[in-house]
């Protein structure tokens, strides 16, 4: 974890300004580079080679990047690059970044596995290359303004440079249809979010930025491989994946709930360190800490647990907001993630996590009512219950109706007296030739994983010099659980299926059985009791 900043134009200061405004990031180092026209900051949390060799902004040939995040194949690809001659000066997998970059150019970035944004300076050329990670793991901000290209890994750091703050009407409207927002909009006009999967280039020589360049595309083809095969294959590539992302030159913990994901994730680890340390987090009125506690004994970790009561929620909920820097996801797990970040990195530098698996392997409720929905127009069952008469009322929609449907916050009534109706694009929708629940979960991968759940991850470790990797998010277990049939992931009622049956084989039965519960946040409870009085002030 770390923080990058830059603008196209020389000034001490300002960088300077924009290195202190994320220090948090990266709290071990920070440095910056200043040439004709260019200014490239940095702060740096050490994990990979501890030593001054990691310092940034890093120099190669006459290359120097600003990079925030992590290469987890670095070491093949420096073999790959060492036999064709490439000298290394460090252990980082920055300098390997940009030996790549050497010899390959932008094709580069689709050989990484990896979450990362970086800025790539060629002092040759008089280019900047912005890049960002497959799925957005890693946040990266820009402005546009007057023929400056200005890029940070937060938005308070960019927000200075406006000439006028305003508030992006589309994109609030958004944020209240679905909680997030889609494409490259924020809450501020003017910054914009930076698309996963692409790279840009901006000439230093004539001040023209050009974007969206795709180097990546979700890839979801039709896999005929049995399930026990399929199982087998996943398993060996979640292994595969945890290994990866326990190199580090710092110890690595797990973040364990006690679900299915978590808990898989910690089995895994456990495998590749012996005296793994997990953590959890329970609230003083309702918790699932036992759960927690069942896998952690089972799997011999080193378990500890954090409980969190109303005096916490009142002392950390400004700070929270502090550093979601924009409404984000109307998720209350961040306040919780918010907490339990701070007690690991008295300790960590690097913890695992089990995000991403429900949206690749059908582990929501909404994705069920929306696969049998079409079923439900052969019934008239009138019902006092407002969640199933909204799902009733998909009957007769079209996919993506039925979709906005079951994704947004208020119902219909609501949203016309607030004057609210979403204004995204429903071509993207039509052009996708997939079957329904496919569609669904690719959309929520592009966009609620990366304006939601990974900015979660990602702001509340990032708050304090804390680095979350996610295994199930290796871009090879995504394209082949995409690939995979419906009825391996969704069995009758039963979701993660293909999941549960690798969990029945290395973890207790109750948890590889339990339903999912989700991280159950008592946010009713808090809103009428703790924070009441602070929410209508």
């Amino acid at each position: 974890m770390c923080g990058i900043n830059g603008f196209t134009k020389k000034n001490k200061k300002l960088i300077e300004f924009m290195n202190n405004a994320i220090i948090h990031r990266g709290p071990d180092d920070s440095g910056y580079l200043l040439d004709e026209n260019i200014s490239l900051g940095h702060t740096r949390l050490s994990i990979q080679d501890l030593s001054s060799a990691g310092h940034q902004p890093f120099n190669y040939k006459h290359y120097s990047i600003v990079f925030n995040g992590e290469i987890y194949n670095f070491k093949k690809l420096k073999k790959e690059l060492e036999d064709l001659g490439h000298k290394f000066n460090s252990k980082t997998d920055t300098e390997v970044i940009l030996a790549a970059y050497d010899e390959w150019g932008c094709d580069s970035f689709s050989k990484f596995n990896g979450m990362w944004a970086f800025c790539i300076y060629d002092a040759k050329k008089k280019e900047l290359i912005l890049s960002r990670d497959r799925y957005g793991k890693k946040p990266l901000y820009y402005l546009y303004q007057d023929s400056t290209l200005y890029f940070s890994s937060e938005i308070k750091a960019l927000k200075e440079n406006l000439n006028k703050i305003e508030i992006d009407e589309d994109a609030l409207n958004q944020f209240f249809t679905f909680r997030f927002t889609f494409d490259e909009k924020t809450m501020l006009k003017g910054i914009k979010n930076f698309s996963p999967g692409h790279y840009a280039v901006y000439s230093l020589k004539n001040k023209k930025f050009i974007l969206k360049n795709k180097y990546y595309e979700i890839s979801v083809s039709r896999n005929s491989l049995s399930f026990q095969n399929a199982k087998n294959k996943i398993s060996s590539l979640l292994d595969d994946s945890v290994k990866l992302r326990m190199v580090a030159d710092v110890p690595v913990a797990c973040f364990l709930s006690g679900g299915l994901d978590s808990s898989l994730i910690t089995y895994y680890a456990k495998k590749y360190n012996p005296n793994l340390h997990t953590y959890s987090i329970g609230f003083d009125t309702t918790n699932e800490l036992s759960y927690a506690s069942l896998v952690a004994k089972e799997l011999k970790t080193n378990h500890h647990e954090i409980k969190i009561n109303k005096d916490s929620i009142l002392k950390y909920i400004e700070d929270m907001v502090f550093h979601m820097d924009e409404p984000i996801g109307g998720d209350p797990g961040f306040l919780p993630i918010f907490i339990l970040s701070k007690e690991v990195s008295k300790n960590y530098k690097v913890v695992l996590s089990g995000d991403g698996a429900d949206e690749v392997f059908v582990g929501y409720d909404r994705y069920k009512f929306l696969h049998y929905g079409r079923f439900l127009k052969h019934f008239s069952l009138p019902s006092k219950n407002e969640i199933f008469n909204r799902l009733y009322n998909l009957r007769g929609k079209n996919h993506f109706e039925s979709y906005v449907e079951a994704s947004q916050v208020f119902s219909k009534k609501e949203m016309k007296l607030l004057n609210l109706s979403h204004n995204v694009d429903k071509n993207t929708w039509s052009k996708l030739k997939l079957p329904y629940l496919t569609k669904v979960q690719l959309y929520d991968i592009k966009h609620l994983l990366q304006k939601d759940l990974f900015m979660k991850a990602d702001k509340m470790s990032s708050a304090f010099g804390l680095e979350q990797r996610t295994p199930f998010m290796d871009y090879r277990i995504i394209d082949f659980g995409l690939s995979l049939p419906i009825s391996y992931k969704l069995r009758g009622w039963n979701e993660k299926h293909i999941l549960k049956e690798i969990g029945k084989e290395v973890l207790p039965q109750e948890i590889a059985k339990r339903r999912k519960h989700g991280f159950n946040v008592p946010i009713d409870y808090w809103f009428e009791n703790t924070l009441g009085d602070k929410l209508k002030d």
